[in-house]
């Protein structure tokens, strides 16, 4: 039986995305997204904040249009990160996409000009 490792999100952009720039030059992108779920513990829904990165350069072109509260499908492979730090072995789950799209742009509140 073959692995498989896909992931498709479908949730809202925490806030702008954030640029890294890398050794040799190459940048990745990064992004969080709010993802609501039921949660069968309580009577609200909770959330995940999950951390998605790309190293595409075609993928950041659209990246970069993205804002605070766009509502974005992601698709691509869970990886663990590991490194070491001065504290000892560190890691962390991140989702790094293959794909996105923009689906959806709330309504932008205008400023009252004075």
């Amino acid at each position: 039986m073959e692995h498989v490792n896909e992931i498709v999100l479908v949730g809202r952009l925490s806030g702008e995305p954030e640029w890294r720039t890398l050794p040799g030059d190459d940048q990745v992108a990064v992004w969080r997204l709010i993802v609501e779920h039921r949660d069968a513990r309580s009577p609200q829904d909770a959330i995940d904040t999950i951390r998605c990165v790309t190293y595409d350069a075609k993928l950041q072109t659209t990246v970069r249009t993205w804002t605070h509260g766009d509502v974005i499908e992601v698709r691509g492979a869970l990886r663990h990160r590991f490194w070491r730090s001065p504290t000892g072995p560190r890691g962390l789950y991140e989702v790094e996409a293959a794909g996105a799209a923009l689906l959806f742009r709330p309504p932008r509140k205008e400023k009252a000009v004075s």
